[in-house]
């Protein structure tokens, strides 16, 4: 798509209570004041209707194949659940529009697979929604570890990221939950070569799991992740480690420590009521809406990419193999 004055024109596939609580709040706040907010589509259309008329949305179908139809779209955004994504992110794809695909991608990796295909074959772009990448203490913890005169080369990443039993699956705590610290430790560490993992398991299906890997570049990885700890303020911690004797620690994606020999520095949000201070700016869901449209409209690869997506899909299966955890992906709502 050429870059124009126009504004860009999408589309919404998905009423759920995810796109509720956070890609319809964040696509009507000012960051998207050169965006038409064109069409929502959901199989239960009397939601779809009192969504977008909450959120200002103008068309409503209960057909997708409709909407495609009779829009005039420059990109569409799925967020439909793993079950569905494959089915509706093609029939997106073939009909010619780029596609915004909130994770996780499929249930297994030959459906990213079936979807990087079709993306490949229209020459389309396809983002998975991994805000992580996007919310502000990822994008400084980023910025620090990128200078890597100051920083030097990553030799070590540690990470964990606590679940919760009430996932019907090990492995669908991971693929639902832990998916997001695995593409941001490939964010920050790059490709992996080489996966180790083993678990302790507390049930038929809970328990611990630690993997280690080991990156191309030859930088070590340590992974803590389980069914276990809950989703609060504790649940989420990564350290990078330089080369240089400095290291940078992001906590519960809220707060960046960055250290060296001498001192040590943390930076948080101050939280005064402007707009970077949002929750859907600081998560980063404003930000990865942001990136997607820059992307659609200057014809670049978007972070992460569906590419980037099937290869975080196969380390995590990896991981299960093992780790021993059986890859069985079940249902599980929104509405934890």
């Amino acid at each position: 798509m050429k870059q124009s004055s126009k504004k860009f024109k999408i589309g919404i596939v998905g009423a759920g209570i995810f796109a509720e609580a956070n890609h319809y709040p964040s696509l009507s706040l000012h960051f998207f004041d050169n965006v038409e907010r064109s069409a929502v589509c959901d199989i239960d259309k009397e939601r779809a209707d009192r969504i977008a008329g909450k959120y200002g949305w103008g068309n409503v179908y209960g057909d997708l194949k409709k909407m495609l139809k009779n829009e005039h779209l420059d990109g569409v955004i799925v967020c439909v659940g793993a079950r569905s994504c494959v089915d509706v992110a093609t029939q997106v794809l073939e009909h010619g529009l780029p596609v915004f695909l909130e994770k996780p991608s499929s249930i297994d990796l030959a459906g990213t697979l079936k979807i990087a295909k079709a993306a490949k074959k229209k020459n389309l772009i396809v983002q998975v929604g991994h805000q992580k990448r996007h919310g502000l203490a990822y994008r400084r913890a980023m910025d620090i570890v990128k200078d890597r005169r100051k920083f030097g080369n990553i030799i070590q990443i540690e990470s964990k990221m606590h679940g919760f039993p009430i996932f019907p699956t090990f492995y669908t705590c991971m693929l639902e939950w832990q998916c997001h610290n695995l593409d941001i430790v490939r964010a920050f560490g790059g490709d992996i070569k080489e996966i180790e993992a083993k678990s302790f398991k507390t049930g038929k299906e809970t328990g611990a799991l630690t993997a280690m890997v080991r990156f191309e570049s030859g930088a070590l990885g340590i992974l803590g992740w389980g069914t276990h700890g809950g989703p609060g303020q504790f649940s989420e911690r990564i350290e990078i480690l330089g080369n240089k004797g400095r290291g940078v620690i992001i906590n519960n994606a809220r707060e960046v420590t960055f250290y060296d020999e001498d001192v040590g520095e943390t930076w948080t949000s101050d939280w005064n009521p402007i707009s970077k201070n949002q929750s859907h700016v600081f998560n980063g869901y404003v930000g990865e809406l942001l990136h997607f449209i820059e992307c659609v409209k200057k014809g670049k690869q978007p972070e992460p990419s569906i590419e980037d997506e099937a290869k975080t899909m196969s380390c995590l299966g990896e991981i299960a193999l093992k780790a021993g955890i059986p890859i069985k992906w079940a249902f599980i709502s929104s509405a934890l």
